[in-house]
């Protein structure tokens, strides 16, 4: 649905876990595999198919390798949010996978801590989508059939500005049925 981590945020939605959680080889990492395999479990989210309009904010910036021109231009640019719209099918609030969130295979992703249910998660997943670039991300958020609110807290190393620490908030809400 929405390819967030690689603009510099990322949401995700996993399931709850057996005894031994989502890292069946008990390896102490949740792999994307194993993430998948978890996320078929889940059952269905509590989000109403159709369109979902998504704005993605951060309030808080800190980017102390970039000069402080850049760092106030990115504050700025990052407090606007961003706002994108995309269409949400039955199958995939019926049967969510790490790419429903903003972790496709390509991206790297592990995850560290991973819990869901219809209505609520709670995730850590560091990702690693190529070159030097490594983002670690934390979020928690609730679900309802017409919006979703998810607090993210990330960092993301291998910029050529350094490290770069955002905090911010993803707020979505169904607009209305996907176009024919």
């Amino acid at each position: 649905m929405h390819k967030f981590l690689l603009l510099g945020v990322a949401a995700l939605a996993m399931s709850a876990c057996s005894d031994k959680g989502a890292d069946t080889d008990g390896d102490g990492k949740i792999s994307n595999a194993e993430a998948t395999t978890e996320m078929a479990k889940g059952g269905a989210m509590a989000m109403k198919p159709g369109l979902w309009e998504v704005k993605i904010g951060f309030n808080k910036v800190e980017a102390p390798g970039a000069p402080a021109d850049v760092q106030e231009k990115m504050k700025a640019q990052m407090g606007k949010g961003v706002t994108q719209r995309s269409c949400l099918t039955k199958e995939q609030v019926e049967k969510p996978n790490t790419d429903f969130f903003g972790a496709p295979p390509e991206a790297n992703c592990t995850f560290e801590e991973l819990s869901r249910s219809a209505d609520g998660m709670k995730i850590a997943m560091t990702c690693k989508p190529g070159g030097p670039i490594v983002i670690k991300s934390k979020m928690n958020g609730k679900f309802q059939a017409e919006t979703y609110t998810m607090n993210i807290d990330q960092s993301t190393e291998g910029t050529p500005m350094g490290a770069v620490k955002m905090t911010g908030q993803i707020a979505g809400k169904r607009v209305g049925d996907c176009p024919a």
